[in-house]
């Protein structure tokens, strides 16, 4: 299942990775006209959450299969939550200290990482210390 997730993440990474690079760069799905920037900060948001979140994964390898099922459903409840906020916030109000949602997403991505690999460590050293 472990394996499994985090192929599933790098495969989400690098599909949206190609879908954002095509969207942006090309004019193969969307006409000149009518890029819509909505859309494609969106699937940044969903990019930079799919990215960290593989990163993460391959550390969660060594948690054992209920913790690392707890890790993942927090970590998706986190990232859906963080990316609907993000959305919703937009690209700001244009004032001199501006939250937009790029802004969001790291302000939710960045504390969510520090806190999952402190999980990470602790969970290791409990199984350390209970095999000894």
């Amino acid at each position: 299942m472990k394996r499994k997730t985090n192929f599933l993440f790098l495969l989400l990474s690098i599909c949206l990775f190609l879908f954002l690079y095509v969207y942006t760069e090309t004019n193969l799905i969307n006409p000149v006209g009518y890029f819509n920037y909505h859309i494609s900060n969106f699937i940044e948001y969903v990019f930079l959450w799919s990215s960290v979140l593989f990163i993460l994964s391959l550390l969660a390898l060594k948690l054992d299969v209920n913790k690392y099922k707890t890790w993942l459903i927090v970590s998706i409840v986190v990232s859906v939550v963080s990316i609907f906020i993000a959305y919703v916030i937009g690209d700001g109000n244009g004032a001199i200290i501006d939250i937009d949602g790029e802004l969001t997403t790291w302000f939710f991505l960045g504390p969510y990482s520090f806190i999952s690999i402190i999980y990470f460590i602790v969970q290791f050293i409990k199984n350390r210390k209970a095999n000894n």
